[in-house]
Formats: C-alpha cells, structure tokens, sequence
C-alpha cells in the first residue's frame, strides 16, 4: 500500500493532505499542481523497514523540480536522486532550498513519468533516478 502527501503553494497561501487511499488520477492530478505553481508529493510505501525504496518525493516550484527516492538496503538507507547531465553549473532555489542545478529537472513529462512508474511498479528506474 503507498501513502500519498502533498502541498500546494508555499508560505501563508499553501494547502495540503494526506491519503492512504491513493488514486492514480488524483495523485498525477496533484502532480500537476505543483508543476504549474509550487509544492511537494510524498508518496510512502507503507511496508518500511523491508529492502527496497520506501519513499518518492518531489518538490517543485516556477516549472523546476528535485526529485529523490529513498531506499533501504541491507546496511543503509540510499537516497536516489534525479540527474541532469545537460545542467551548466550553478544553483536553483526551489521551495527555499538551494539545489545544484545538474539534480533540477525542468521536463514536466520526465517527472510525470517518474510517479507513474513509482505507482505502477513501486519502484523507479536507474535510469530515471541514479
């Protein structure tokens, strides 16, 4: 089962929830959110402390966004982040945190295809997310 958390906006104007009931419209719905304004989507698997990703979260803001996915292996826990091979150098403030600009993606698709994936198969491609 994923859990499913977001915020919309940031500051005084934000709004935001939570649901164990995940629907894939509503959540690529909410994606779209955060893609056109600003905010975040967690979506937790509920079986932690099993090997394997726990956690998929983005945070987006003016159409840019740092995606990570969290896993447990059998000594650690390894954050997968997105990658930017094209990015210039420099940084990016998104929701008041400063990233490098090579871990911003700026492709709404891309992202898109990073939840659906998660949703689907619980699980992102190394490809996607390194």
């Amino acid at each position: 089962m994923i859990a499913f958390s977001w915020v919309i906006g940031c500051g005084d104007n934000a709004r935001g929830g939570n649901s164990d009931d995940v629907e894939r419209g509503s959540v690529l719905e909410t994606v779209d959110l955060i893609l056109e304004n600003s905010g975040s989507v967690t979506l937790d698997i509920d079986d932690s402390g099993e090997i394997g990703p726990e956690s998929l979260h983005i945070e987006s803001e003016d159409g840019r966004s740092v995606i990570s996915l969290g896993e447990n292996t059998v000594d650690d826990y390894v954050v997968r982040m997105f990658t930017n091979k094209s990015a210039h150098g420099g940084h990016v403030t998104i929701l008041g945190n400063e990233w490098d600009s090579s871990l911003v993606c700026e492709d709404s698709d891309i992202v898109k295809s990073i939840v659906e994936e998660f949703l689907s198969t619980g699980d992102v491609s190394i490809d996607l997310l390194s």
